[in-house]
């Protein structure tokens, strides 16, 4: 029985509470050696101690000493056994580090000591590694910022704080992918099924240990109590830490900043409704009986969210039922996803089964990742025409439907490399244009009566093309024939033809040309 729980809560350790993206992998290769690792130090103290880490740098072929350098911070590293070869497989998904390497760039990678230890403390590591960077390249030279997940979250605050105490951090591009601007959700109902059976092993007692972190209550939007709360609350350490990002003036403005989400930008949820039952486990014996039935948070409604009973022989019977109201639908929210509860699933029980009944839960919410300043979980964001009136970022990536949390898609890389690109004056010209270019996904795709296509091209493209045409091939209209700013664009298809009549109900294709760069898509009108 022991046994059985020590399993169950190490595989929940490492898969349901990573705030650093860990997606599976069909198969593991040795990563190429760093060309050097720095030891990071922070010269500044949160409660009196100083925050540390080592940063990996891996040269590109090019470059004999760090020149171009995209640093890049690692996020919630829950058991901190993330290093050098987890981080790059990371990183290389789509190839992404080979190709920043490719095109003159050098890769500065930081893995904390202790990622689980508190926002601001980590963030201190941020900035003596800028510094550093800094003394490497000349202080007149720039360079890129970026963090994953957590990383994100405490890049934001390192930069506001040297803006606030001017000191120079010549980024100029800060990218924050998937990370909690808003605040992450692990499912409240869980974290109560963790506190319940947490008795029972040692292993449990030390994932909820975990779950206590500092970093951890520092993002989390709803944690568990004792006794249970009758609502969904963060801890006192998230009202702290919102607190002193307030300080420093939440986001830094001495730079570009722009953000990515692995939530689907179109309202899609996790396959449940608020209120579902998201597991069922149920056994019964004349020696045993266990339950550890959960659901998924209401919106706004009274629900039961946890039912736990363990009953066995000869032990006090134990119960706890948990029952909440006014919360917001995080748990089926848009956003980047978890596996927790087909992870559970998965686990072999010596006594009845545990079941899910949905496998993903939201973990980053849309709307957290691109630090909207709407309060509705299933905001249409690929219907706003001025999405970006609603948050801080420059510009923002999302992709139609919700992607496991840290998963890079041949699209999100290239939008990646084109901000690495941005302002840069030292890249290859020679995979420049093709590699800069990008079609994305329309927008709502069925779509009646109008739909959205966004592309980006870089500098120097020459004419650019974006034409749609029938199944048969026959062009029904263009919607671009110039030469448009580089960077981001986006054009309304109102499902017209070229003569302003509506087309038919059916499959329509679009293409972007530009400068040698062709790539079509399908888009299905449906009225």
């Amino acid at each position: 029985m022991r046994l059985f729980w020590r399993i169950i809560f190490l595989l929940l350790a490492l898969q349901m509470c990573h705030l650093f993206p860990c997606p599976a992998y069909s198969s593991r290769l040795q990563a190429p050696l760093p060309h050097d690792t720095l030891t990071i130090t922070a010269t500044i103290p949160y409660n009196s101690e100083y925050g540390s880490g080592e940063a990996y740098v891996y040269l590109s072929d090019a470059h004999s000493t760090l020149t171009n350098p995209v640093v890049v911070v690692e996020g919630f590293d829950l058991d901190n056994n993330m290093n050098w070869d987890e981080l790059y497989e990371f990183l290389n998904q789509e190839s992404l580090i080979e190709t920043i390497r490719t095109i003159g760039f050098d890769a500065v990678v930081l893995n904390f000591t202790d990622a689980t230890d508190y926002l601001q403390k980590n963030s201190f590591v941020i900035v003596e590694l800028i510094q550093q960077v800094k003394a490497s390249i000349g202080p007149q030279a720039d360079f890129v910022l970026a963090g994953a997940s957590m990383g994100g979250l405490a890049c934001r605050y390192a930069l506001a704080y040297m803006e606030t105490n001017a000191l120079d951090h010549n980024v100029r591009n800060f990218i924050s992918f998937d990370a909690p601007h808003n605040g992450a959700n692990i499912p409240l109902g869980i974290q109560y099924w963790v506190d319940f059976f947490a008795g029972l092993s040692d292993a449990a007692a030390d994932m909820q240990d975990k779950l206590n972190r500092p970093a951890a209550k520092q993002m989390l939007v709803y944690v568990s109590t004792d006794p249970p709360g009758s609502t969904g609350e963060s801890d006192p350490l998230r009202a702290d830490f919102l607190a002193d990002l307030a300080v420093v003036g939440g986001y830094p403005t001495i730079c570009r900043k722009v953000a990515a989400a692995n939530g689907s930008g179109s309202r899609v949820n996790q396959g449940f409704n608020a209120g579902d039952q998201i597991i069922d486990y149920e056994y019964n014996s004349i020696l045993v009986d266990i339950v550890g039935n959960i659901w998924a948070v209401p919106d706004g409604t009274s629900q039961m969210i946890f039912d736990g009973l363990i009953d066995i022989i000869l032990l006090p019977q134990e119960t706890m039922t948990v029952t909440v109201s006014g919360t917001l639908p995080y748990d089926n929210a848009p956003g980047g996803y978890r596996t927790s509860m087909a992870d559970m699933d998965s686990t072999e029980a010596p006594y009845g089964d545990i079941v899910a009944l949905h496998n993903n839960h939201c973990f980053i919410p849309t709307v957290s990742a691109l630090a909207l300043d709407v309060t509705d979980l299933f905001y249409d964001v690929a219907g706003d025409p001025n999405i970006l009136s609603h948050t801080p970022f420059d510009d923002v990536y999302y992709p139609a439907e919700n992607q496991e949390h840290g998963t890079i898609t041949a699209e999100s890389a290239q939008w990646f490399l084109n901000e690495v690109r941005r302002g840069a004056t030292s890249v290859r010209p020679d995979t420049y244009a093709q590699a800069g270019a990008v079609l994305y996904q329309n927008f709502p795709n069925p779509f009646n009566p109008s739909t959205t296509i966004r592309y980006d091209v870089p500098a120097g493209s020459g004419a650019v093309t974006l034409k749609v045409f029938d199944v048969a091939g026959r062009l029904v209209k263009t919607l671009v024939n110039g030469k448009p700013a580089a960077g981001p664009e986006r054009i309304d298809w109102d499902g017209t033809n070229a003569k302003g009549h509506g087309v038919s109900t059916g499959v329509y294709f679009y293409r972007l040309e530009a400068s040698g760069f062709s790539q079509t898509r399908k888009m299905l009108l449906v009225k």
